[in-house]
């Protein structure tokens, strides 16, 4: 039984706090309440129903769910050296900048600050992005992590993953997350870890190129190596046999591949009864493939067979830790999921380059109106991207976004709060820091 009344302790207020706002990248600011109903008609119309007199049901529901406001859910309370963060999700499920942010309490009812650490979590670019509704705790050895959904919004709004990063607190008591390669292989060992350190294999499958037994159209098989987990090669047939094909460009010293199959198309019967909001398919799918390599583009071997698997993995992943010399992988798939055509949003490729880190990163960032940013970067030939990092302090620069070009806006900010920001290049063979931090 509840012991008290409800007790109201946070709200969303996306008119000061930038990453509040819905949208991608935060592109829209909230709408007034007749705005949103005169939204709401424009809905109606569009469907052939009647909009001359609203009941009082739809005006509520208009204003609401047609005001582009964040949706302020998924909360989760973390005590931590006397200090209550609660941490919530906004502004929505379908955006790429998905998050959770957290006030600060000496109270688990508060009143509540807004921490200067915010949003806490956020992952806007990369492979696969957005980082709300999550989870924080403490494993056995001491160390943090943070687990949350990400977006793939294509069959549908909630179509999603999740992900999970090193988080922990600072000498200050800040609680942070560290998203920088957020969708890259880490190595976790069971021990006390640096929840900064950078990763020790690098992207070596971006932009490739790529062949394929067949692929539709707007589904080639360069969409598998585009680092973005809503476009992807889907092959013109559902028989067993389809195959894509990738080369590295020379050998490199491959340490590890991530094969993520999509789902597109999918035409299959509802299964059995309706469980509350959903169905549930409780029968037992498979995902079967082989994945050969070469260093010759002739002599194949392979590197990892589960064409008799028993199990449904849409997000593979297979690990050569001493590393195999490798110029050319073919991925050969016998069998998805309800016999859909095969569909492989990112064939990722992991390992170690045979050059040099990329130089130095040259880039401005100024603030564009209260709650956003615009970083441009000087294009670099011997960089593959770019880490735009930021913080409320030189030395507590905990947000991140991945890009893969030259300019990026970021609209993550707080009204009235000074940010710094620092731009780090990465390529092939390691990642370079940017040295000058700039402060808005």
């Amino acid at each position: 039984m509840p012991k008290t009344e409800r007790i109201e302790l946070i709200y969303g207020n996306p008119e000061r706090i930038g990453y509040e706002r819905v949208g991608e990248n935060h592109s829209k600011m909230p709408l007034s309440e007749e705005e949103a109903v005169e939204k709401f008609k424009e809905f109606l119309k569009a469907q052939g129903k009647p909009v001359d007199e609203l009941t009082e049901e739809q005006i509520g529901f208009a204003k609401i769910m047609f005001s582009q406001r964040p949706f302020i859910e998924g909360a989760w309370m973390t005590k931590h050296d006397g200090t209550y963060y609660l941490q919530y999700a906004g502004p929505g499920t379908e955006y790429n900048v998905y998050g959770d942010g957290v006030y600060e309490s000496d109270s688990p009812l508060g009143p509540f600050r807004l921490a200067k650490n915010n949003p806490y979590s956020y992952k806007p670019g990369g492979f696969l992005r957005g980082a709300g509704h999550g989870s924080t705790m403490e494993d056995r050895y001491g160390n943090w992590w943070h687990t949350a959904t990400m977006q793939i919004s294509k069959n549908h709004d909630m179509e999603r993953r999740v992900g999970i990063w090193r988080a922990g607190f600072d000498k200050d008591g800040v609680l942070f997350c560290n998203q920088q390669f957020g969708d890259w292989p880490m190595a976790v060992e069971q021990a006390k870890e640096d929840p900064w350190a950078e990763p020790e294999w690098y992207l070596l499958s971006y932009q490739k190129a790529m062949t394929a037994s067949s692929s539709e159209e707007g589904r080639e098989p360069s969409f598998a190596t585009d680092e973005n987990i809503q476009t992807w090669w889907r092959a013109a047939g559902n028989q067993p046999g389809e195959w894509i094909s990738m080369d590295l460009g020379e050998v490199k010293d491959v340490r590890a591949v991530q094969i993520n199959f999509a789902d597109d198309k999918i035409d299959a019967p509802l299964p059995g009864e309706r469980q509350g909001e959903r169905y549930i398919d409780p029968s037992q799918h498979k995902t079967r493939w082989l994945l050969e390599a070469s260093a010759d583009g002739t002599n194949y071997f392979v590197l990892e067979d589960k064409s008799n698997a028993e199990t449904n993995l849409p997000h593979d992943f297979v690990v050569k830790e001493e590393g195999v010399q490798i110029r050319y992988l073919k991925l050969t798939v016998f069998e998805v999921p309800y016999s859909q055509n095969p569909c492989v949003s990112g064939l990722r490729v992991f390992g170690l380059g045979n050059g040099e880190k990329p130089t130095e990163p040259q880039y401005q960032a100024e603030r564009v109106g209260t709650m956003d940013m615009r970083i441009t970067i000087e294009p670099q030939a011997d960089a593959v991207g770019y880490n735009v990092l930021w913080g409320f302090a030189p030395d507590k620069l905990y947000h991140s976004c991945m890009t893969f070009t030259a300019e990026q806006n970021i609209g993550a900010l707080v009204e009235g709060e000074t940010v710094y920001v620092r731009v780090d290049a990465f390529n092939e063979n390691g990642i370079t820091e940017g040295t000058k931090v700039i402060k808005l």
